[in-house]
């Protein structure tokens, strides 16, 4: 099946519910799967409802605007940085990162079959595995692995097979 026909299944919902949380978990490391998803969202998007929609359930806007000042109050002084909206920037072919809460934390999205660039840990390295695989010096890390680098230490062989999501902190 191909990345198109994926995205096709995933957006018309011809995918079983496990199916289906399998794309959405791969759409978040695998670019061109979710670039795929989001081309069939717009194509498709005029089809969705051709039909006049019925009236509101009486009280409906109200209970919508309880449900919004509930959540501005929930989330006042909080930040969210969902990760479809998140600025990446390329960190090497396949490789992208984003700098999360602080200058030492960050998140990096690999396509399937991405290497990461060798390097020297110069503080420790914590890195967990949010989702696919990571293949650190030929020990394969899965989705909730943890792995941890003391400074001093090289990292020579750091892939992705099927693409990853991983979450790095680095710590003096």
């Amino acid at each position: 099946m191909t990345i198109d026909d994926r995205a096709l299944d995933y957006v018309t919902g011809a995918l079983s519910p496990q199916e289906r949380d399998t794309v959405a978990r791969d759409r978040l490391s695998d670019r061109q799967l979710d670039t795929a998803i989001r081309d069939w969202e717009t194509k498709l998007a005029p089809l969705a409802d051709t039909r006049e929609s019925p009236p509101a359930p009486k009280g409906l806007f109200d209970r919508i605007a309880q449900g919004v000042a509930r959540e501005r109050e929930a989330m006042a002084g909080k930040t969210v940085s969902p990760f479809d909206e998140a600025e990446w920037r390329v960190l090497s072919p396949g490789v992208e990162t984003r700098q999360l809460w602080s200058a030492q934390t960050f998140m990096y999205r690999c396509e399937p079959g991405a290497t990461l660039p060798s390097h020297v840990h110069t503080d420790t390295e914590n890195l967990i595995v949010i989702s696919g695989d990571c293949v650190i010096g030929g020990r394969a890390l899965r989705t909730g692995d943890w792995y941890s680098a003391p400074p001093g230490t090289e990292d020579l062989d750091v892939r992705t097979t099927a693409g990853c999501v991983l979450l790095v902190q680095y710590t003096a």
